[in-house]
Protein backbone atom coordinates (compact mmCIF):
# COMPACT_ATOMS: atom_id res chain seq x y z
CA UNK A 1 0.00 0.00 0.00
CA UNK A 2 1.15 3.56 -1.12
CA UNK A 3 2.10 6.44 1.37
CA UNK A 4 0.06 8.39 -0.66
CA UNK A 5 -3.38 5.94 -0.76
CA UNK A 6 -5.22 3.43 1.34
CA UNK A 7 -4.52 2.84 5.05
CA UNK A 8 -1.34 1.30 6.42
CA UNK A 9 1.63 0.56 9.43
CA UNK A 10 4.07 3.23 9.14
CA UNK A 11 7.25 3.39 11.59
CA UNK A 12 8.98 6.73 12.74
CA UNK A 13 12.42 7.23 13.27
CA UNK A 14 14.23 10.46 14.32
CA UNK A 15 17.47 11.67 11.95
CA UNK A 16 20.09 12.30 13.70
CA UNK A 17 22.52 14.02 11.54
CA UNK A 18 22.36 17.23 9.22
CA UNK A 19 19.77 17.22 6.11
CA UNK A 20 21.62 17.20 2.64
CA UNK A 21 21.31 19.63 0.17
CA UNK A 22 18.41 18.62 -2.76
CA UNK A 23 21.85 17.96 -4.91
CA UNK A 24 23.50 15.70 -2.58
CA UNK A 25 20.59 13.54 -1.70
CA UNK A 26 20.03 12.68 -5.12
CA UNK A 27 23.54 12.31 -5.58
CA UNK A 28 23.51 10.00 -2.72
CA UNK A 29 20.41 8.00 -3.73
CA UNK A 30 22.00 7.04 -7.27
CA UNK A 31 25.01 6.22 -5.65
CA UNK A 32 23.14 3.30 -3.70
CA UNK A 33 20.81 2.69 -6.44
CA UNK A 34 19.06 -0.75 -6.82
CA UNK A 35 21.04 -2.63 -9.36
CA UNK A 36 19.80 -6.42 -10.39
CA UNK A 37 21.43 -9.53 -9.38
CA UNK A 38 24.55 -10.75 -10.80
CA UNK A 39 26.13 -14.32 -11.49
CA UNK A 40 27.13 -15.31 -8.11
CA UNK A 41 26.02 -16.79 -5.08
CA UNK A 42 24.50 -13.53 -3.65
CA UNK A 43 20.91 -14.25 -2.18
CA UNK A 44 19.92 -11.05 -1.25
CA UNK A 45 20.23 -7.33 -2.85
CA UNK A 46 19.50 -3.82 -1.87
CA UNK A 47 18.96 -0.13 -3.16
CA UNK A 48 17.02 2.46 -3.88
CA UNK A 49 13.73 2.99 -6.08
CA UNK A 50 11.58 5.26 -7.32
CA UNK A 51 8.79 5.31 -5.09
CA UNK A 52 5.90 4.42 -7.59
CA UNK A 53 7.54 1.87 -9.15
CA UNK A 54 10.36 -0.82 -8.54
CA UNK A 55 12.06 -0.89 -12.13
CA UNK A 56 12.35 2.93 -12.06
CA UNK A 57 16.19 3.75 -10.68
CA UNK A 58 17.47 5.78 -9.82
CA UNK A 59 14.53 7.57 -8.32
CA UNK A 60 13.55 10.19 -10.66
CA UNK A 61 14.16 14.19 -9.05
CA UNK A 62 10.75 15.61 -10.25
CA UNK A 63 8.28 12.51 -8.09
CA UNK A 64 10.63 12.52 -5.10
CA UNK A 65 10.65 16.10 -4.09
CA UNK A 66 7.10 16.55 -2.92
CA UNK A 67 7.08 20.01 -0.30
CA UNK A 68 9.08 19.73 2.36
CA UNK A 69 9.04 15.67 2.05
CA UNK A 70 11.49 13.58 0.01
CA UNK A 71 9.83 10.11 -1.27
CA UNK A 72 11.83 7.20 -2.42
CA UNK A 73 11.53 3.52 -1.91
CA UNK A 74 14.10 0.71 -0.68
CA UNK A 75 13.79 -2.50 -2.75
CA UNK A 76 15.07 -5.48 -1.02
CA UNK A 77 15.19 -8.33 -3.32
CA UNK A 78 15.66 -12.08 -1.98
CA UNK A 79 17.13 -15.68 -4.21
CA UNK A 80 16.65 -18.50 -1.92
CA UNK A 81 17.47 -21.94 -3.57
CA UNK A 82 15.01 -24.27 -1.46
CA UNK A 83 17.26 -26.99 0.32
CA UNK A 84 15.41 -30.24 -0.33
CA UNK A 85 16.00 -28.91 -4.42
CA UNK A 86 19.56 -28.29 -3.87
CA UNK A 87 20.31 -31.66 -1.79
CA UNK A 88 18.43 -33.39 -4.76
CA UNK A 89 21.04 -32.04 -7.26
CA UNK A 90 24.13 -32.58 -4.91
CA UNK A 91 23.60 -36.38 -4.86
CA UNK A 92 23.26 -36.78 -7.90
CA UNK A 93 26.19 -34.66 -8.79
CA UNK A 94 28.25 -36.74 -6.56
CA UNK A 95 26.62 -39.88 -7.71
CA UNK A 96 27.51 -38.74 -11.11
CA UNK A 97 31.35 -37.92 -9.32
CA UNK A 98 32.15 -41.65 -7.65
CA UNK A 99 30.88 -43.25 -11.20
CA UNK A 100 33.28 -40.87 -13.61
CA UNK A 101 36.46 -41.10 -11.02
CA UNK A 102 35.46 -44.60 -9.58
CA UNK A 103 35.82 -43.39 -5.91
CA UNK A 104 34.43 -44.93 -2.92
CA UNK A 105 33.61 -41.61 -1.29
CA UNK A 106 33.89 -38.24 -1.67
CA UNK A 107 35.75 -35.92 0.57
CA UNK A 108 34.44 -32.95 3.07
CA UNK A 109 35.87 -29.89 1.60
CA UNK A 110 35.39 -31.38 -1.92
CA UNK A 111 31.95 -32.13 -0.97
CA UNK A 112 31.55 -28.63 0.28
CA UNK A 113 33.12 -27.39 -3.11
CA UNK A 114 31.00 -28.68 -4.72
CA UNK A 115 28.01 -27.86 -2.76
CA UNK A 116 28.73 -24.24 -3.52
CA UNK A 117 29.24 -24.95 -7.36
CA UNK A 118 25.38 -26.57 -7.29
CA UNK A 119 24.06 -23.71 -5.11
CA UNK A 120 25.77 -21.09 -7.48
CA UNK A 121 24.27 -22.61 -11.04
CA UNK A 122 21.25 -22.86 -9.49
CA UNK A 123 20.71 -19.41 -8.13
CA UNK A 124 21.42 -18.35 -11.36
CA UNK A 125 18.01 -20.07 -12.47
CA UNK A 126 15.84 -18.72 -9.11
CA UNK A 127 14.10 -15.89 -10.11
CA UNK A 128 14.22 -13.15 -6.82
CA UNK A 129 11.36 -12.36 -5.08
CA UNK A 130 11.43 -8.72 -4.77
CA UNK A 131 10.16 -6.13 -1.99
CA UNK A 132 9.73 -2.55 -1.57
CA UNK A 133 10.00 -0.39 1.67
CA UNK A 134 8.49 2.99 1.17
CA UNK A 135 10.23 6.18 2.82
CA UNK A 136 9.05 9.91 3.25
CA UNK A 137 11.71 11.87 4.92
CA UNK A 138 10.46 15.07 6.44
CA UNK A 139 13.70 17.28 5.56
CA UNK A 140 12.01 19.69 7.85
CA UNK A 141 11.38 17.73 10.54
CA UNK A 142 14.28 15.78 10.57
CA UNK A 143 11.72 12.64 10.97
CA UNK A 144 11.70 9.55 8.51
CA UNK A 145 8.15 7.43 7.97
CA UNK A 146 8.41 4.13 6.54
CA UNK A 147 6.44 1.57 5.94
CA UNK A 148 9.12 -1.11 7.05
CA UNK A 149 7.22 -3.19 9.28
CA UNK A 150 9.33 -6.34 9.69
CA UNK A 151 12.84 -6.36 11.87
CA UNK A 152 14.42 -7.60 8.58
CA UNK A 153 13.32 -4.75 6.34
CA UNK A 154 14.07 -2.13 9.27
CA UNK A 155 17.29 -3.27 9.48
CA UNK A 156 18.20 -3.13 5.78
CA UNK A 157 16.70 0.27 5.88
CA UNK A 158 18.87 1.37 8.75
CA UNK A 159 22.10 0.10 6.96
CA UNK A 160 21.44 1.65 3.27
CA UNK A 161 20.09 4.76 4.76
CA UNK A 162 23.29 5.18 7.18
CA UNK A 163 25.68 4.22 3.99
CA UNK A 164 24.17 6.50 1.91
CA UNK A 165 23.68 9.51 3.59
CA UNK A 166 26.03 9.20 6.76
CA UNK A 167 23.29 9.70 9.21
CA UNK A 168 22.65 7.93 11.91
CA UNK A 169 18.36 6.93 12.29
CA UNK A 170 16.97 6.54 16.05
CA UNK A 171 12.98 4.65 16.80
CA UNK A 172 10.68 7.58 17.75
CA UNK A 173 9.92 5.94 21.11
CA UNK A 174 7.46 7.62 23.42
CA UNK A 175 10.73 8.45 25.83
CA UNK A 176 11.83 9.96 22.57
CA UNK A 177 8.78 11.43 21.48
CA UNK A 178 8.46 13.12 25.15
CA UNK A 179 11.75 14.80 24.67
CA UNK A 180 10.93 16.40 21.54
CA UNK A 181 7.43 17.82 22.77
CA UNK A 182 9.49 19.00 26.04
CA UNK A 183 13.18 19.49 25.71
CA UNK A 184 13.04 21.73 29.22
CA UNK A 185 12.18 18.57 31.30
CA UNK A 186 15.94 16.54 31.92
CA UNK A 187 16.11 13.10 30.30
CA UNK A 188 16.96 11.89 33.83
CA UNK A 189 13.78 13.37 34.80
CA UNK A 190 11.84 11.59 31.78
CA UNK A 191 13.84 7.84 32.65
CA UNK A 192 12.48 8.18 36.44
CA UNK A 193 8.69 8.55 35.74
CA UNK A 194 7.68 5.13 37.17
CA UNK A 195 5.52 3.70 35.64
CA UNK A 196 6.57 5.35 32.54
CA UNK A 197 3.15 7.33 31.63
CA UNK A 198 3.94 9.50 28.88
CA UNK A 199 0.29 10.89 28.77
CA UNK A 200 -0.40 14.52 29.48
CA UNK A 201 -2.62 14.89 33.02
CA UNK A 202 -5.81 16.17 32.79
CA UNK A 203 -5.91 20.00 33.02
Amino acid sequence: MSLLQGGLSLRRYLALGPVPEEKDLLEALEANTFRPFHDGSEEERTGWVDWRNPLIAPPERDWMMQDRFALFGLRIDTRRVPPLLLKAHLELRLAALLKEKDLAFVGKEARISMQDEVKSELLRKVLPTPRVVEVAWDLKGGVLWTTAASGKAQSALLQLFHKSFGIEVQPMTPLVLAGRLCPEIPAEVLMALAPLNLELAPA
